[in-house]
């Protein structure tokens, strides 16, 4: 039918008559691959103006472009979390779409149009599924870890101590340990919000200090909210944030991976709580 309808058609019009029926076709793969070209060219000139937005300090024209970036590879984030999707539970899915995001937004400076002959949308997409693919991994193997391994790593006991986030293990690394002296009121926030989560002192505590210490609280949860998702599950874990406390050793366990690994996340983590709750004092 759809034969006969192209047959009506090409004789309406004699002048055409003899034109070859492959030519829309032919126009149509064109049109999509002058489409790949431009978008492209489109993205490559985001991240060579990103770039010098970095260079020169522009953080509102870096936000801006990152955002038009990730607006334009929007297609291969779905598609990598649509892979890697297998791997994972389906509550996962915001998780692997910010994991892509990171992704992408860290091939930025990896990326070099000369090397390689690939689009930056070709970098971006083995880049975005390699990283989802292993925290996929990483949490299906969090998931299955028995509950015995855990056990006595925590302030948890038999004493039934159920709200308790206490770590108790040595292995876990102190939050601000190495901060110099000088430190900002962001990062002292930081340690005093996390000393309160470590500890049961705040039962002592008059009505003020205890109102100052809920409100150090909401600000940590804030920043850790916009840590990446890995970054906020480690801190998250360690700290018993909403869940039981667990130290860096048995983190390291049930991802499976060194315990070193685990340390320096963490290391870089903290840091990065530190930046953010000094840009939420600003």
């Amino acid at each position: 039918m759809v034969a006969r309808v192209g047959r009506a058609c090409w004789s309406d019009s004699p002048m055409m008559s003899q034109a070859p029926t492959h030519t829309g076709a032919e126009e149509a793969v064109s049109d999509v691959r002058e489409s790949k070209t431009t978008r492209s060219e489109q993205q490559a000139a985001l991240v060579a103006r990103i770039m010098f937005a970095r260079e020169t300090g522009d953080t509102v024209a870096e936000r801006a472009l990152s955002a038009e970036l990730l607006a334009s590879v929007c297609p291969i984030i779905k598609s990598v979390v649509n892979c890697s999707k297998p791997f994972a539970d389906s509550p996962l899915s915001k998780d692997l779409e910010q994991v892509a995001s990171i992704a992408v937004l860290r091939t930025i400076c990896k990326y070099d149009p000369t090397r390689g002959g690939q689009s930056f949308g070709e970098v971006a997409y083995f880049r975005a599924r390699t990283a989802c693919e292993q925290f996929a991994r990483m949490h299906a193997s969090d998931v299955h870890l028995s509950d015995w391994a855990h056990k006595g790593r925590t302030s948890h006991s038999a004493h039934g101590e159920s709200d308790t986030i206490r770590v108790e293990s040595t292995d876990a690394l102190a939050p601000a340990s190495d901060e110099p002296s000088g430190q900002s009121r962001g990062a002292v926030e930081f340690e005093a919000a996390f000393r309160a989560f470590t500890s049961r002192e705040a039962e002592a505590e008059s009505p003020e200090q205890a109102l100052l210490a809920e409100e150090r609280r909401v600000h940590v949860f804030n920043a850790v909210r916009r840590l990446a998702p890995v970054k906020r599950e480690l801190v998250s874990r360690v700290y018993g944030i909403n869940q039981s406390a667990q130290s860096v050793r048995s983190v390291a366990e049930a991802w499976g991976v060194p315990k070193s690994r685990v340390d320096r996340m963490l290391v870089l983590s903290l840091a990065e709580l530190r930046e953010l709750l000094t840009t939420q004092e600003g």
